[in-house]
């Protein structure tokens, strides 16, 4: 009994492992037809992994914000309402 136990707890590891890989690649399969599980377990993931170039990203469209501005000519109101009159 104890030595199926303990082949049973070298198993388990290499099981869940197994069980992974099975899991994600049948998220790719459903991504590439576009299911909506998948589509919904990648932006679960996505909320609770942080992005590691968050910072970059926010950065870099807020420099874009400004040239636009700047290339508008400071002009303050949005493109739609200067023909609303």
């Amino acid at each position: 009994m104890i030595a199926l136990q303990n082949l049973f707890n070298e198993f388990v590891p290499w099981l869940l492992f197994l069980v992974f890989i099975l899991f994600f690649l049948k998220m790719i399969t459903w991504a590439r037809n576009r299911k909506a599980a998948a589509i919904a377990f990648g932006l679960l993931v996505q909320m609770y992994l942080p992005d590691p170039k968050a910072q970059i990203t926010i950065e870099a469209v807020a420099e874009r914000k400004q040239e636009v501005k700047k290339a508008q000519g400071g002009n303050s109101t949005p493109k739609g309402e200067a023909f609303d009159e």
